[in-house]
């Protein structure tokens, strides 16, 4: 029995920070990743980033779960999607979560001391940012942009490390990220639009409604309009302009296939932007 009640708790505690969901921390770790291939560095140098920011990723992801469950613990026992959540269940006390969270604060606070001094206080900026997103849909239908702005921190971390500033190029890819985010997290809010209208929260979603196809496809047009920028601007290769083209028609028909009305197909196709994210580090690192 001691045994079962270990291990379920242990489930809770993964559950909580989405551990069987890892589409959210790949999708923080993209930008890092991108910003890490417009870089010239050796082969080990590379991996070794790769690697310190795919855990980075992972820490502050998890730190950021616990953060947002906390924080809307009360509206999560009111959504389909999100009632039996380990906090809104009551599986796990806020103590629980509290300890969890310094925990995880602190594996990402030893990412960050592996960077130099400035980098160290860029990347303190953003923790305002993870702390008031969850507030953000109770006052605007725009927390995707806040999204935004959060998940892409990682592109000036790289560049503040690496180039000592924040360069035009890793500007032009944090806007390019900040657009991506909002495109594919108001695919995300499609899954709750009902009962985020029925408890007054606030997305593009909801803002939107029926037309919400035309957003995610401007979001979409603009961010790979930046990345055959960038890859143009590297490789003067007009295979790359082609490459970009193959990959913007492949999305074009995933979003006309995405259902706004159906929650599993919001899920799914949400969920593709991990293989969109793929494609665009493969396509940096190429040209």
């Amino acid at each position: 029995m001691l045994d079962s009640l270990v291990l379920k708790k242990f489930t809770n505690y993964l559950e909580l920070i989405r551990f069987n969901k890892p589409i959210g921390f790949l999708l923080l770790m993209w930008p890092c990743w991108f910003g890490l291939s417009l870089l010239e560095l050796q082969l080990k140098n590379f991996i070794t980033w790769l690697i310190i920011f795919f855990l980075g990723s992972f820490f502050m992801r998890s730190a950021g779960c616990i953060i947002n469950d906390i924080i809307d613990r009360d509206f999560d026992r009111s959504v389909q999607r999100t009632k039996l959540r380990p906090i809104a269940s009551n599986a796990i006390s806020i103590i629980e979560a509290m300890v969890l969270l310094f925990i995880f604060l602190i594996l990402g606070l030893i990412i960050l001391l592996q960077f130099s001094l400035y980098t160290i206080f860029i990347g303190s900026l953003s923790l305002p940012f993870i702390i008031l997103y969850p507030f953000m849909k109770r006052f605007t239908f725009w927390p995707q942009v806040f999204l935004g702005l959060t998940f892409s921190w990682g592109i000036l971390i790289v560049s503040s490390h690496f180039n000592e500033s924040i360069t035009f190029e890793f500007i032009l890819l944090y806007i390019a990220c900040v657009i991506w985010t909002l495109g594919y997290d108001t695919i995300y809010a499609y899954q709750d639009r009902k009962d985020d209208i029925k408890q007054n929260i606030k997305s593009t979603a909801v803002l939107f409604g029926d037309y919400g196809k035309w957003l995610v496809l401007s979001c979409y047009l603009i961010v790979l309009s930046i990345f055959v920028y960038l890859g143009w601007n590297s490789s003067y290769s007009p295979f790359s302009v082609f490459i970009i083209a193959i990959i913007g028609i492949c999305t074009y028909i995933a979003i006309q296939k995405w259902d706004i009305n159906s929650t599993e197909s919001s899920n799914y196709y949400f969920r593709q932007n991990n293989i969109f994210g793929f494609m665009l580090f493969i396509y940096l690192l190429t040209f």
